[in-house]
Formats: structure tokens, sequence, C-alpha cells
């Protein structure tokens, strides 16, 4: 583009924006933005404009320039016959930043901006950087402890273990997060991330015992908080703790929009910069769940001496909005690696720890935030014998090996089904087995919190919507199957026990994106929408109240982000309609929603392909933080 030296006049334009509209990688309204900035000329600015909105679609945080194709950065060569009809108006051209900057669409105060060689919307480069200007200053905050208290109270509770020279990573998270401002802890299911922070904040009371802390737990979904809140208190009441101390620990748990402060019909929140919240300490689990706006909003809300401390799986599916911030944050941490700490942190760890920790990369770290981040690999729920925890382990480490030794040696907390049209049947049979349960609790008047937990402990998950692998046609042959047990009778839009999944936020009746209720009738026969609260309430409401909303017999893998079932299935579909859209992460994160047990109706072949398949964002949030020579 240095010269935008092509000769456009030749080029059809015309006809190949038509290709780009007829094949679907762009919408006519991104058409139209990408126009409006470039002031309708049709030049080679048009197209690149095109591919940051068709980014933005598909949530990176900007266009990375480096990596177009410039032979076809649209993808059309593959879908058209006549390949000489997808040539790329980028063929022969050099792209270049100085061209781009002297765009006037371009710049400080621009509705587009540059960072090195990544182009953004404004409001997303807005929120990045004011993301990385925190986390730096966090990084670079000192604190003040008394240290040989501290290492008492780390000794009481994380306790030597007889006979083993094993290092304790729970217990050097929990030192970290101390003596940081701002730690993220992440790890796979079951490494005891929620026991570590509850040890950590039973730790930090007792350290600021003459004027008590103010912590605040988060999550991003009410599902999520729920969890969170039912994982704190089971370990609070693993530990033994001073009566005055335990109460000082919360136990409930809240989603960020909650804690922010819904503006109805607003993108803006109660609390800012302005108006900030009332906390000393913010705990926010599932992080990679939390997009790069809403990241952004709640450090903006953050007073200046809060400490800020993220849990969650680096390696689970990013966000559903744009951005993915945990696993920019995570990148460089490996499986069966120490970190990358500096001198002067390993040594404080080892002192205050009483535990001499292995030493990290050799190298001076490149990233801020090295000495920020807890990374606990040994898994307390999953041991040798787990076939969930060997699965998942076999997945994230795409370790075709493994896998095979996984499914010779049948556990039993794994069944594996060869994807077929017997197995298919047998999966819907199976699932409308489970789901007899909470119905049974519906027409026998148990407690609403009863058949909600029921509803719970199963959960059939499928990686697309459409098809019959999707979930819309899963879930009409799981209510079919239930009518013809006479176990519900689906006359009208809504009846009882009919599962539903919110998607779509409403501030006003508080119902988020990812609520799940089911249809009851209430005391007077009216039906009712019946949802429990992060607190554990009741909440009622008439269906015709009701934002957009799904049945949800069947969810699919990104709407199972942040909850967990006792008994977790998943299907796959075949290797004609799986593409691209069948990875590594979405996979880890289906079987890792499992507790106890889970199954996979799956070819064996698609497995291997998702896999082998790894997604990841464009984003500059990590070279924001990055040293620069």
């Amino acid at each position: 583009m240095s010269q935008l030296s092509m000769d456009f006049d030749a080029f059809d334009h015309d006809s190949f924006i038509s290709l780009l509209v007829e094949h679907k990688r762009i919408g006519k309204a991104d058409l139209a933005l990408a126009k409006l900035l470039n002031e309708q000329r049709l030049d080679d600015y048009l197209y690149v404009f095109l591919l940051l909105l068709i980014a933005h679609s598909r949530q990176h945080s900007c266009l990375a320039l480096e990596e177009i194709n410039l032979q076809d950065p649209f993808e059309l060569n593959y879908l058209v016959e006549d390949a000489s009809q997808a040539l790329s108006p980028f063929i022969n051209t050099t792209m270049t930043v100085q061209a781009l900057l002297q765009h006037p669409a371009i710049g400080e105060d621009k509705p587009l901006r540059l960072y090195g060689s990544k182009l953004y919307l404004a409001r997303l480069a807005n929120y990045e950087a004011k993301l990385a200007g925190y986390f730096e200053t966090l990084a670079r905050a000192q604190v003040t402890l008394d240290e040989e208290k501290l290492s008492s109270l780390l000794d009481f509770y994380f306790p030597p273990q007889q006979g083993t020279d094993e290092l304790d990573w729970q217990k050097v998270a929990c030192t970290l997060a101390v003596v940081k401002r701002f730690c993220v802890i992440t790890g796979g299911p079951g490494t005891g991330k929620t026991t570590t922070v509850t040890k950590l904040l039973a730790i930090l009371q007792a350290l600021y015992a003459r004027a008590p802390l103010t912590i605040k737990l988060v999550a991003p979904t009410g599902k999520a908080a729920a969890r969170l809140s039912e994982s704190i208190i089971g370990a609070k009441a693993r530990l033994t703790l001073p009566s005055d101390l335990a109460e000082l620990l919360p136990e409930q748990a809240q989603t960020v929009h909650r804690l922010l402060g819904v503006i109805p019909n607003s993108l803006h929140y109660r609390h800012n910069q302005d108006n900030p919240l009332h906390l000393d300490v913010l705990i926010v689990d599932e992080a990679s769940m939390v997009d790069l706006s809403l990241m952004a909003k709640l450090v903006d809300a953050l007073p200046k001496h809060a400490r800020l401390i993220l849990l969650g799986d680096k390696d689970q599916l990013a966000s559903v909005d744009t951005g993915n911030v945990l696993s920019d944050l995570c990148e460089n941490l490996t499986l069966g690696q120490v970190p990358n700490y500096s001198h002067e942190l390993s040594t404080k760890l080892t002192s205050l720890s009483r535990q001499a920790l292995p030493k990290g990369g050799h190298e001076p770290a490149q990233f801020m935030l090295e000495d920020n981040l807890a990374f606990l690999q040994k898994s307390h729920r999953f041991d040798s014998n787990s076939g969930i925890g060997q699965l998942a382990y076999a997945v994230n480490s795409n370790n075709k090996r493994k896998l095979d030794a996984v499914i010779k040696q049948g556990f039993a907390d794994l069944q594996l089904h060869e994807l077929n049209s017997d197995a298919y049947n047998a999966l819907i049979t199976r699932a409308a087995a489970h789901y007899k349960c909470y119905l049974e609790a519906i027409n026998s008047s148990q407690s609403e919190a009863y058949i909600h937990s029921e509803f719970a402990s199963y959960q059939l998950l499928a990686a697309v919507r459409e098809g019959p692998y999707g979930v819309n046609e899963l879930n009409r042959r799981i209510e079919l199957k239930l009518a013809q047990m006479g176990l519900i009778q689906p006359t009208g839009r809504f009846y009882v026990g009919m599962p539903i999944m919110i998607t779509q936020n409403d501030y006003q009746l508080k119902l988020f994106n990812g609520d799940i209720g089911i249809i009851l009738r209430d005391e007077q026969g009216d039906l009712q929408a019946s949802f429990i609260d992060e607190q554990g309430n009741v909440r009622r409401f008439y269906p015709a109240r009701l934002p957009s909303f799904d049945r949800v017999y069947v969810m699919t893998i990104h709407k199972s982000q942040g909850s967990e079932f006792a008994h977790t299935a998943m299907i796959l579909p075949p290797i004609q309609r799986a593409q691209q859209g069948i990875n590594r992460q979405l996979i880890y994160t289906g079987i890792t929603r499992a507790k106890k047990h889970f199954e996979l109706v799956a070819q064996y072949k698609v497995l291997l392909s998702g896999m082998n398949r790894t997604v990841s964002r464009s984003s500059g949030l990590r070279e924001r933080l990055s040293f620069t020579e």
C-alpha cells in the first residue's frame, strides 16, 4: 500500500465487492461503514477497513497487518471456481504502516488507531491502552508487609507434607498474591484455584486484622458466580478458621455487571473512575470469559489502593465478545515449566514460603507481568484413575499417543462413542432419561431449588447450533422424546418443565445472557419462569416479560463456560460438517465441564483434527506490556 501503486482503474471493484457479499465475507452494514471511513473512495484502504471490521466480527481486538494473506485476504480462493474472480486487490501491493498513517480516518481523536502494525477501532484501542496502563501500574506497586507473620500464616494454611519434597504451587500462588497488588492465578479444573484464594483471603484478613479488608467476589455470569459462592463456602468449611476471622471472609459472589451497577439502556455503569467501587480486594473468577471492554470498565472502577486477583483457566475458550485478556496475560505459561520469575521475586518467594523454587527462565523477562503470574498444574480432582483428567490433558497437549491410551484404558468415568446413527439415537435416549429426574421432581412438588439442582446435574453440549448435530435439532428431538415418555406436554410456546437460557441481557429485570430458568406453575396455577440467582434466591417472572431465550436441554459448549455438571455429555459433528469450527479450546472446555462423568459422541478423526487446531485472537495487549529495547 506504500504508494498505492496498483492500477485501481483497471480493477473491477464492484464485482469483487459483490463476490465478498455473495460469499458472506462482509455484511452490508460493514460495507457501508468502511465506505464512510474511506470517504466513499474505492481504493485499497477500503479493503483494509473491511478486513478490520471482519476481524472485529470474529472478536479480534485489532487487525494485525503483518498477518494478512496478501494473496487471498478474504479467504475466497477455495470457494470460487474461477480463481481469477477472487484475485485480491492487494496482490503485488506492499502494505505499510506509513501509508496508513496518512489516512484522514486514522490517528489520535480519529475513528481508527494504529499501534505498531495493528489497526484498531478507536474504542477498542482505548480499552486496551487503559488496561495495559493499569496492569503496568499495579505491577510496579510496592507492598509493605509483616513478612515474619506472613511466613507463619503460610505454614499454618499450607503445612509441609511429610515424606515429599514436591513444591506446593498453591502456597507459591498464595504468597505471590499477598506480596503483589495484582496477581493472575491460572490452572485447569481441580488445581485448587478457589481453595488457594480462600486461604489467601484468610491470610490477608489476618495480616490486616486492625482494619479488616472489604473483599468482593465476582464472576462473569450468574451461574459462574453461584459456583464461586459454593466453592468458597466449601473451602471455608474445610479450613480451621477462628470464628471472628471466618466472618470476615465473603461467601456470596455476584456478577461483574451487578457489582459495577448497570444503568438501563446505557453502555456505562454507575461505578467508574469518578465513582469507584468501595472495596480493598477484588477476586474475579472465570476471568477467561471477561472480554476486553468489560475488563477495562472493571479496572476503571477500582479504587487506587485495591488489590486485583484474576482466576481462570487460560486454556478454555475465549470470551464470547471481543478480546482474550486472560490468554494474552498467560501466553508463555506451559505445562511442566516454571514461570520465568525474576531473581528478586524467586528469592522472596523462597524465603516467605520456606520452600526452594526451581529456577525459571535464564533470560531476562520480556513481559512486565511475568512476576504477577501463578500457574497451578497439579489437579486434586482428577488423579491417575480419572479418565476425565487424562482425556482433558491429552486434548490440551495435543498428544495423540496419550489420547489412544485413554481410549484403550476404559476409565469408569468416561464413555466414548464413535458417532453413527445408533450412537446418535442412543445419546438422545440417555439425555431424556437423565432429564426425567428433574421432571419427576416437578411432578412431586419438590422445592424450586431442588428442581434446579436436579436439572443442573446433567447437561448435553453441542459444538454447533444448526444441522442434525446442532443445539436446535437436538433440543427438538429430546423434547419429542420426553413428550413420548409422558413427562412433558409441549403445547404452546411455554409448558411446565421447559428449561430456558436467557440470550440477551435485560438490565431492568436483572436477567443476563446465560441465566437458566425452568417454567413452573405458581400457587395460582399460572406459568412462571423460575430462576435461582447467585445468592441462591428464587426469582420468578411471567414468561411474556422475558428477554430473548432458547430452550436448553442442549447448549453450545461456548454457553457452558463457567458451569460444571456432575454428568456432562458432548457431541461433535462429523468431519464433513466440522470444518474449522472444532478446535482444541472448544473440546477441552467441553470435557472440563464434567465433575464426575463425561461421555463423548464423536468421530475419532474429528477429535484428532480438533486437537490439532488451536485458535487465537489478534491483540496488542501483551505487546503493550512488553519491555522494549
